[in-house]
């Protein structure tokens, strides 16, 4: 072997390993932007999630920033709700080879709300109001991970870690009849990595990526049926939060790399619409209500990592591997919860709260090799909430405690189709959620 030929060969083998490190540093840059929606898992107000997630009807406060912003229009103070949310996980998946714990790092965030009753004039005063919540982990902005779909995992743990926010307006129309819109925000990203020789030979890289915002729709109404009762109506659209790192490899000589994408949803919640009736008046609240969640359109948390160039034809085949359906379905979740209001002095009152949520599991059983382990999960919930002073800046203090049971579930695991059962999986498993908050009115 001559000299060109090594020269050439331990170029071709410092190109190929300045991209396979790329892919990996690609991954990690990906890791930390990993979105998630905290609310679609775990409820959003300290109220709503103590009476299981409910609120459509019988919310109050900020709370129906998320749960109806139709119910913002009832009140009619400013306020400021500063408090804390926190989440633990414990998850397993037991095999053949005995039961395995899958490690998640615990949610530790504030939350952040305000009204803002709108100072207008004639028939709208007194019947505007603009609402703002937000929820922010501690450490991070978002966390997530895409890992090998062999390495079992389960995605409602990774769905917490972010930063919500939601933002709308409510009206009351007279005559029973509130409205309200609003959008949930959620951060993308987007970026690229070229791979290219420079005028010495040497190979370089240059990494650009940017932050994008993700949004989705919130609207919702609600009627007063008289006699202390309401129903209320409230649609989420669809919220997806993707990531894709394209990286691109140029001048590398006889090497050519076809581009890579570095991508995936790492965030998904499906278009929902919930409906609740609930009694509003008296010293006992109850709400009975279901939710309708679209996620057979879950497209699943893989992106292809080799695409097709545009083609003159559209039907031209393709030979670039594309990642599976996942195969999830629309699910429906009833919610049921209860408050009871105690009056302690003329300046003072408590309320007890629970509830509970079942919430079906979309995902099909993982019989190949793929391990998204998803189960139906029991949301048991209790609250506590007391009021205390009087105007001009009465204090409201609330908490809450959530136990999610994940029902548990056996995956026949099999090598291929057709082949003989390989073993079974049982996955399974708890989420410990709680928090606390202080509202002040003006």
């Amino acid at each position: 072997m001559g000299t060109r030929d090594a020269a050439v060969l331990r170029f071709r083998s410092m190109a190929l390993r300045a991209a396979a490190t790329l892919v990996g540093l690609a991954g990690l840059l990906c890791a930390p932007a990993l979105l998630a929606s905290p609310q679609e898992v775990l409820g959003f107000g300290h109220r709503s999630m103590g009476m299981g997630t409910t609120g459509a009807a019988v919310g109050e406060g900020v709370d129906t920033v998320y749960a109806n912003p139709a119910l913002l229009s009832a009140s009619h103070d400013l306020a400021l709700q500063l408090g804390l949310v926190g989440a633990a996980f414990d998850l397993r998946a037991a095999g053949v080879g005995g039961p395995a714990s899958i490690s998640y790092p615990p949610l530790r965030a504030n939350t952040i709300g305000g009204l803002l009753p709108l100072p207008l004039g004639g028939l709208l005063a007194d019947r505007v109001t603009l609402g703002l919540g937000f929820l922010t982990p501690f450490d991070v902005i978002v966390r997530g991970r895409i890992l090998y779909p062999e390495r079992p995992q389960f995605l409602v743990a990774d769905r917490v870690q972010s930063v919500a926010v939601q933002a709308a307006l409510g009206a009351d129309l007279g005559y029973g009849v509130r409205v309200g819109g609003g959008f949930m925000a959620l951060a993308a990203l987007s970026g690229s990595v070229l791979v290219a020789t420079d005028a010495s030979g040497r190979v370089g890289t240059r990494v650009e990526d940017t932050l994008v915002a993700s949004y989705a729709p919130i609207v919702g109404a609600s009627y007063e049926l008289g006699r202390g009762y309401r129903v209320g109506l409230v649609f989420r659209g669809e919220l997806v939060a993707r990531f894709n790192v394209v990286i691109v490899a140029e001048d590398l000589g006889q090497i050519t790399i076809p581009p890579l994408n570095i991508s995936g949803v790492a965030q998904y919640d499906p278009w929902q619409i919930g409906i609740e009736a609930a009694r509003v008046a008296g010293p006992w609240r109850l709400a009975v209500g279901a939710t309708y969640e679209s996620w057979g359109a879950y497209p699943g948390p893989l992106e292809a990592t080799v695409r097709c160039q545009d083609a003159a034809e559209p039907d031209t085949p393709c030979s670039a591997p594309v990642p599976p359906d996942p195969g999830y379905h629309d699910t429906v979740s009833p919610r049921l919860g209860l408050e009871r209001r105690l009056a302690l002095a003329p300046a003072a009152s408590l309320r007890l709260r629970a509830g509970y949520a079942l919430e079906p599991s979309p995902a099909p059983p993982q019989g190949g090799a793929h391990n998204y382990f998803d189960c139906t999960r029991s949301v048991l919930t209790l609250g506590w909430g007391a009021a205390l002073g009087r105007p001009p800046a009465p204090l409201e203090l609330d908490g809450f405690a959530q136990a999610h049971v994940l029902h548990p579930r056996t995956h026949e695991k099999r090598v291929a189709s057709g082949a003989p059962t390989d073993g079974e999986v049982v996955s399974s498993g708890f989420v410990f959620a709680g928090g606390a908050a202080a509202t002040v009115r003006f």
